[in-house]
């Protein structure tokens, strides 16, 4: 049985058949990978052990050499009595010990943004770029000084220092005039002007987008109660209890302003843990929360944006659900549930840029993941998902909310 390379989910795809030649590093753009993170699975997509796991250019020895599988154990390495999980609860497999980004820092070595970094590889040339997520589409950052944010930071800066040299040169004048109690107002002003420079609120509660929320054709509203709701403005960490392990969560997210914007979510340790959302400018969407049941269900989430103000709703067991006979177009990043018999279905790309699909059953087994470039279409095979707790997640992902995208049935 071969081995295949396997990258994080938000890391590029390879070349198909592309391996890495020793010594290899990704480019350090993409990002750290999950620690764990299985960069060899066999042809079934089992996870290979490996004696180097933080090396993704070292090549474990063929799996079945003594005749056993990696993976007896299941898809994530639990055994087949943990995996199976209540019906009634349409949980997925979750750990509980969720370690997590940035778990690893982007490799030192990391030269190059090509797949080959001009070594090439099996059947390709050395020339191959290796495009980024979501879906060959690396998030383009913006110049952060030709923000709106940024123009307001250099003017307050520029402002916030001839405040405080007003300030030391009349601290300087009376303290000549021998007045301490003058010469300490002065100080204490100067040093409260020096914190007032606009730093985000760090207690994840703030006022959420004041504008209008980015359409997203054919979701129907929620009236479902969220779990939790947070909202605030630019970069912040927030912790919640309110997670339960062994169950199933999606957030939706509207952020409104002109950087990155980003959710991980959190462990135990405030470490980051999972990437729910990675989009650019203002946006809306939703996602499963640890879709492929690779860290547990968060004790927090880590909001990362330059500036701009943001909601997130976290809810249980509640999406849009497809019966498997009605077309679905839409566009931007969307979190939905399959309900139906075993059928093949078609995603086709409307947009301009790259976007990714994947899905998963309740156990956390993989059922289907492809990248759709501009103007493709791609097929899948739902399974027999007619039943309650044989549910597929499906998670489409963009980068940008106005990215339309189709997925109908045969």
């Amino acid at each position: 049985m071969s081995l295949r390379f396997n990258p994080p989910p938000h890391w590029p795809p390879p070349p198909e058949g592309w391996r890495p030649d020793p010594g290899w590093r990704p480019d350090p753009s993409w990002g750290p990978a999950p620690q764990g993170w299985p960069f060899w699975v066999d042809n079934n997509g089992n996870p290979v052990p490996s004696d180097h796991p933080d090396d993704p250019s070292f090549v474990p020895p063929e799996p079945g050499a003594d005749g056993s599988s990696p993976k007896d154990q299941g898809e994530f390495g639990h055994d087949a009595q943990d995996a199976q999980l209540p019906s009634e609860d349409k949980t997925l497999q979750g750990d509980a010990d969720r370690p997590q980004q940035p778990m690893a820092g982007p490799s030192p070595h990391g030269t190059s943004d090509s797949w080959h970094n001009g070594q090439g590889g099996p059947g390709q040339g050395g020339s191959t770029q290796w495009n980024g997520y979501p879906g060959g589409q690396t998030p383009r950052k913006k110049n952060f000084f030709t923000t709106t944010a940024g123009i307001l930071s250099i003017i307050g800066a520029i402002l916030l220092v001839l405040i405080v040299a007003l300030v030391l040169v009349l601290a300087g004048i009376i303290g000549k005039s021998g007045d301490p109690e003058e010469s300490q107002t002065a100080s204490s002003y100067a040093t409260e002007s020096s914190t007032a420079s606009g730093s985000p609120q760090a207690s994840g509660t703030g006022s959420a987008p004041s504008g209008s929320r980015p359409d997203q054709a054919n979701i129907p509203g929620n009236d479902a109660e969220p779990v939790e709701t947070i909202s605030g403005e630019g970069d912040q960490r927030v912790k919640t209890d309110k997670l339960k392990d062994g169950h199933v969560y999606y957030a939706e997210y509207w952020y409104e302003g002109e950087s990155n914007f980003a959710v991980w979510g959190m462990d135990d340790k405030g470490e980051d843990s999972g990437l729910y959302a990675n989009d650019i400018d203002t946006s809306a969407g939703s996602s499963w929360i640890d879709l492929d049941g690779l860290y547990g269900n968060p004790q927090g989430f880590h909001v990362d944006a330059t500036e701009g103000s943001w909601e997130v709703k976290l809810y249980d067991k509640n999406a849009i659900k497809s019966e498997g006979d009605q077309p679905l177009e839409s566009n931007g990043t969307v979190a939905y549930v399959y309900q139906g018999p075993k059928k093949d279905a078609t995603f086709e790309n409307l947009g301009h840029e790259s976007f990714e699909i994947e899905a998963y059953d309740l156990k956390g087994n993989r059922t289907f993941h492809e990248n759709v470039s501009e103007g493709q279409k791609k097929d899948v095979s739902f399974p027999d998902a007619a039943k309650d707790d044989d549910n597929v997640l499906v998670q489409v992902r963009t980068t940008h909310v106005e990215e339309k995208w189709k997925m109908s049935y045969h």
